[in-house]
């Protein structure tokens, strides 16, 4: 079936008038569940924990340590990452695979047959092409890189604490604590993307502990391993996730008191547009009415400090002793 411009731009309007309601639906519901607004300035502990200007390690980690080619740009390193893996008859389609489609956007599967790529093929080169969570130019890791590693050493650092890492996929989340000396779990339920993560830490001389998880149901339990961990990362993982206070329960059970949880997904300032990306990515409607729930968001809010560092998508949740 043939969407018309037309059609598709009514259904934007109508889907950002939704988007407006839920909003306002949302903060009423707050209000009513006694949940506390969020602080529109930042505070003393979030200026002491992410000063602005503090960024050289993470510069240091994105040039020298996660650039398979120190002598290529960002992207094109990556691009030659993509040759080296899949071969020149895939590896060199990466620079067209970055277009982003939603889930409902009707060119999606045209696009991606018009490629000649499967569909976990196609997805590795879009995710790998189109950033870096190290990238400066995006507001990702990179501007809360340094406040983590310093909340890491304040925990005991690579002696004492670990990091999680969440629906890694094939970002460098995870491998950039490996670059810094942590011991890293980073767990996905697609063995291809642990592949691909396998391959990026040969290339770069880390070793990071790969884990796959059996199902999208199998949640690893932090507290359970016999390690202590410092940091816990969900970027971009909840929006794929069922039972998400299960979820947030088993990956943040070894965090220590102090510890922290980095979120892109809980305890956000929503906008309109904001909801409405999140909703169009999220996998099934349930799913994203869960993350989106008061309640959920109290809950966490009665076990976590929440901090919004500057210039980065994520809120910085520090777990209450």
């Amino acid at each position: 079936m043939t969407v018309q411009p037309k059609s598709l731009a009514r259904r934007l309007r109508a889907a950002a008038l939704d988007s407006r309601e839920m909003l306002r639906d949302y903060r009423r519901q707050r209000e009513e569940s006694g949940v506390p607004a969020a602080a529109p300035s930042r505070s003393t502990a979030e200026e002491r924990a992410f000063p602005r200007d503090e960024h050289e390690r993470a510069h240091e980690i994105w040039i020298r340590a996660l650039r398979a080619h120190p002598d290529l740009e960002d992207r094109e390193s990556r691009h030659c990452e993509l040759v080296e893996y899949f071969g020149w008859e895939i590896g060199q389609k990466a620079p067209y695979c970055v277009p982003w489609f939603y889930e409902d956007d009707p060119r999606k599967e045209r696009y991606r047959e018009q490629l000649g790529l499967d569909v976990v093929t196609q997805g590795i080169l879009h995710m790998y092409s189109l950033f870096s969570r190290m990238d400066p130019e995006r507001h990702d890791l990179y501007w809360i890189f340094d406040g983590l590693l310093k909340r890491l050493e304040e925990l005991g650092g690579p002696e004492q604490v670990s990091v999680f890492d969440f629906g890694c996929g094939v970002a460098h989340s995870g491998l950039a604590f490996a670059a810094a000396g942590y011991r890293t779990v980073c767990i996905d339920v697609m063995s291809e993307y642990l592949d691909f993560q396998r391959f990026m830490a040969d290339v770069r001389g880390l070793e990071p502990i790969l884990v796959k998880a059996e199902s999208e149901e199998d949640f690893y339990d932090t507290g359970s391993d016999g390690h202590q961990y410092g940091l816990v990362i969900d970027w971009s993982s909840f929006e794929h996730v069922r039972d998400a206070r299960t979820a947030v329960e088993a990956l943040t059970a070894g965090l220590v008191p102090g510890g922290y949880f980095v979120t892109t997904t809980f305890c956000k300032d929503w906008t309109p547009e904001l909801l409405e990306h999140y909703r169009r990515d999220s996998v099934e409607e349930e799913i994203f009415e869960e993350y989106m729930s008061p309640e959920l968001d109290g809950w966490l809010r009665e076990r976590f400090d929440v901090l919004s560092p500057p210039n980065t998508l994520a809120k910085v949740l520090v777990k209450k002793g």
